[in-house]
């Protein structure tokens, strides 16, 4: 029983092409789930070229634009032609018959608009039936210019129509003149495919919308969150900057301090150095008393023994003097201890003084950094800012929800997150929406995150 000749056509301007190309090539994202990936290689073309399909209409068009022709953007360039072998009857023919099959209709175009314009003609074996994708220029061959409406206006396809079912005939093919009529079985196939394009774009424009409600609610809570930490680092700057200013009190203290130390330092000293040049005079004193009472012992003629007494005393290291005088020097000497004690002592604290000063110094190098993360911090949150506002009007603008819809569907978020950051912030509202979808979610919900918060106390 003959079956009926399945063909169907598309005008395309130069700007349509690329995308017919990456179709028939397989370039790209594979999206139509009847394709079989695993039997694209089994795929041919009965035009063989080293360029792409693209660059040939692109040469083709400068190429009769030379010659005369009017090709401007607007142009159709290009007719796409599908041509198909129902599945029934594509079952019943062999490999073979199915080449055979196309390569009649390819010859067919060529001998109606030539060779040269015949741009490809590329049968898919990877998908449910055989078909073939067969483009062509529409030339006129009588004048040799692009005339779409006259090479493929309806006269035209009421022959190709006619004509093409008998030259198939001719070829032994059992084929006849289709009806004419579509029905859902056979709908176009480029309706058919932007049809289920159009499904998936839904589909998967619905899940991005889910997931950018959800990367919007993560959103909400982290602004949150670096607002909370924005303001304990503020507080924490104020405190550094109180307590540097503290620390910078007590260096100022310890520098006066330090100063007064040295100032008595040297008051000291110099008490000490007159208290030696004394202790000096007054030995030199007694030394040459000393040594006038040995000389006149010795003029007196006293015994021998006397005499080489006096003799080993004379002006010695160990020049002996009165007990009063040598208490005296006694006391000197412990003063003099102590004020070297009290000297080392003033050192000391003099050193601790300067390693509080670097401390303190080395802590007053963090104020940079901290107020650094603090405008870090504060960009991320304007970022956020910015994100949610233009998240809020890419789902007003497509009319995924109603304005106020959304406004009360934030404003419940709000309140959640105010109930999980146990109401340490206190949101701020754009709009009596927000506002009502607040205190909605918290009359709902209100009663259930205090009950968590009590078993969390417990």
């Amino acid at each position: 029983m003959a079956f009926d000749f399945a063909w169907n056509t598309q005008k395309n301007q130069l700007s349509d092409v690329k995308g017919k190309e990456r179709e028939q090539e397989r370039e790209g994202k594979i999206k139509n789930y009847m394709i079989d990936p695993t039997r694209t290689h089994l795929n041919y073309d009965f035009v063989k070229s080293e360029t792409g399909l693209y660059q040939r209409v692109k040469e083709r068009s400068e190429f009769l634009k030379s010659q005369g022709s009017k090709v401007q953007k607007n142009s159709v360039v290009l007719y796409s032609n599908i041509i198909t072998i129902p599945k029934v009857e594509a079952a019943k023919m062999t490999d073979d018959e199915h080449k055979a099959y196309f390569q009649s209709c390819y010859e067919y175009f060529c001998d109606r608009y030539g060779d040269e314009n015949v741009l490809s003609a590329k049968v898919h074996l990877d998908e449910t039936t055989p078909h073939m994708h067969l483009h062509f220029m529409p030339v006129n061959k009588e004048n040799g210019k692009l005339q779409a409406r006259t090479v493929m206006g309806p006269k035209a396809l009421r022959e190709i129509h006619d004509q093409l079912p008998k030259f198939l005939q001719e070829r032994g093919f059992d084929v006849k003149r289709a009806s004419g009529e579509k029905t859902k079985m056979k709908l176009d196939i480029h309706e058919f495919k932007a049809h289920q394009d159009f499904k998936r774009q839904t589909e998967q424009l619905r899940e991005e919308v889910q997931a950018l409600a959800e990367k919007a609610t993560k959103g909400k809570e982290y602004v949150m969150k670096a607002k909370d930490v924005r303001d304990q680092l503020g507080e924490q700057v104020v405190e550094y900057e109180n307590l540097l200013g503290k620390q910078k009190e007590q260096v100022e203290v310890g520098q006066k301090r330090l100063d007064s130390l040295y100032a008595e330092l040297e008051t000291t000293e110099d008490f000490v150095t007159k208290e030696i040049k004394s202790l000096k005079g007054k030995a030199d004193q007694y030394r040459s008393q000393i040594q006038e009472t040995i000389d006149a012992l010795s003029n007196l003629s006293l015994v021998e023994s006397f005499n080489e007494s006096a003799k080993r005393q004379k002006l010695s290291s160990n020049l002996t003097i009165s007990p009063s005088s040598f208490e005296n020097l006694k006391k000197q000497a412990e003063l003099s201890v102590q004020l070297q004690k009290a000297l080392q002592a003033s050192e000391r604290e003099k050193k601790q003084l300067v390693d509080r000063n670097k401390y303190l110094e080395s802590q007053n190098d963090r104020i940079p950094n901290l107020l650094q993360e603090n405008r870090r911090l504060a960009r991320e949150i304007e970022f956020f800012k910015s994100v949610l506002t233009k998240l809020k009007e890419a789902l007003v603008n497509q009319k995924m929800i109603a304005q106020d819809k959304l406004d009360k569907w934030i404003g419940s978020f709000k309140s959640r997150a105010t109930f999980e950051m146990n109401g340490s912030v206190e949101p701020a509202f754009e709009n009596e929406n927000e506002k009502e979808g607040f205190e909605w979610h918290r009359e709902t919900y209100g009663a259930k995150y205090e009950e968590k918060s009590s078993d969390m106390e417990r």
